[in-house]
């Protein structure tokens, strides 16, 4: 492969990256202003957000298995269309059903993003892997900082309305469907029968399902980004309805603070963490984080100005687990990682529905607040991963 294909193929990953945080962080002010719009219940609301996670884990799916027979280069063409078709369909949504649809859309392309680049992420970054994750994955936080500023600034404007925030992304997907189109991929030259690149049989998503160490990450990579989407989906929504903070104002300016926060760790941390090691500073953030996010429903309505430093320990989490998962996985990463990611979406997808049942039930406060529970349930499996690994000497540090 060429430097030039080599240096697109950079390009794209970490331009997808952005664009993902950018769309996916957008629910920081639309989801509020849909509820308000369509007038839905708590429970619609959870309905919407486990819709979308469903959809995600979905093409989660579909994309592992696609991507263990085609290569990833064309599931991650359809992935565009896919998303593209959702961003222009929330221009015209009138009811609260197409808002759904439209969603679903999106987080099924979104889906096919997420697998399409941790595969692509396992050929490109074979050295320093937590470091080049967590890098990559400050591209999520960048697109997730612009997210609440650039919904901000388009609901705000007289003439716009939310459904123009969607509309917004399109033109870079579309620059980047036709980088996709183009750049050849580390996987394009494979020998007949499925093989790889050096005529090896690959695993299978079925494989996958069958290696228990799968489901072991697949529950620590579910609770890690139930703790980050927890604080987007809920945060906003907790302080405006429990404290009366505008989410067009300044609980857009908090949540893009806690994105920057959250991209600035991934950009300072990766080095730390190769040295200190994978699941060590993992169970050290999760610690972090849980005191925290204790301070934050402590202090009442001041417990919004803690939002960015739970960002910033938030923000290394995922990045830093799946940076645990190619060292145990090596070569089989791609397709044993759309398995974990797959799985941990359906297990996130199912904590969001229960936080909208929880502001149902016991009120707009304690879906919020709930989130403690998850984020000890995830230092309690990030424990049992660290012992579990410690034998085979795989994942824990960057120089096993």
């Amino acid at each position: 492969m060429s430097k030039t294909q080599q240096r697109l193929l950079y390009f794209l990953i970490f331009a997808i990256i952005f664009i993902f945080g950018l769309v996916a962080n957008f629910r920081v002010v639309s989801f509020p202003l849909i509820r308000e719009d369509f007038d839905v219940t708590w429970q619609q609301q959870g309905f919407l957000v486990s819709l979308r996670i469903i959809s995600f884990v979905g093409f989660c799916v579909i994309t592992g298995i696609l991507t263990g027979r085609f290569g990833i280069k064309r599931p991650l063409l359809a992935g565009f269309a896919i998303i593209c078709s959702g961003l222009a369909y929330m221009y015209f949504v009138n009811s609260f059903f197409m808002a759904a649809i439209a969603m679903v859309a999106i987080g099924s392309g979104i889906g096919v993003f997420e697998v399409s680049c941790n595969g692509l992420a396992s050929r490109l970054f074979v050295k320093n892997t937590a470091l080049m994750l967590n890098l990559l994955y400050a591209f999520f936080g960048i697109g997730a900082v612009f997210a609440p500023l650039v919904a901000g600034f388009i609901t705000n404007n007289a003439d716009l309305s939310w459904r123009m925030i969607y509309f917004s992304a399109m033109p870079l997907a579309l620059l980047l469907f036709i980088v996709a189109f183009f750049v050849k991929f580390p996987d394009s030259q494979k020998t007949e029968g499925g093989g790889g690149q050096y005529g090896e049989k690959r695993k299978t998503f079925i494989d996958a399902l069958k290696e228990p160490f799968v489901w072991l990450l697949a529950v620590c990579l579910g609770l890690g980004i139930s703790i980050e989407n927890n604080s987007s989906n809920w945060g906003t929504m907790f302080f405006m309805d429990i404290y009366g903070i505008d989410p067009r104002t300044t609980g857009a300016t908090f949540m893009a603070l806690f994105f920057i926060c959250f991209t600035v760790s991934r950009l300072a941390c990766g080095m730390f963490i190769e040295r200190i090691g994978y699941t060590k500073s993992l169970i050290g953030l999760g610690t972090i984080v849980a005191g925290v996010f204790t301070a934050v429903i402590l202090l009442g309505a001041r417990g919004i100005f803690l939002l960015p430093a739970l960002g910033f320990f938030i923000g290394p989490l995922f990045p830093t687990t799946m940076a645990v998962a190619f060292r145990r996985f090596g070569k089989d990463s791609p397709v044993m990682c759309s398995a974990a990611i797959a799985a941990g979406g359906t297990l996130n997808a199912g904590i969001q529905y229960t936080v909208g049942l929880t502001n149902r039930f016991f009120g707009a406060a304690w879906g919020f607040r709930s989130s403690l529970i998850y984020i000890l349930l995830f230092i309690a499996i990030l424990v049992i991963i660290d012992k579990s690994l410690k034998p085979a000497g795989a994942g824990v540090t960057a120089k096993e």
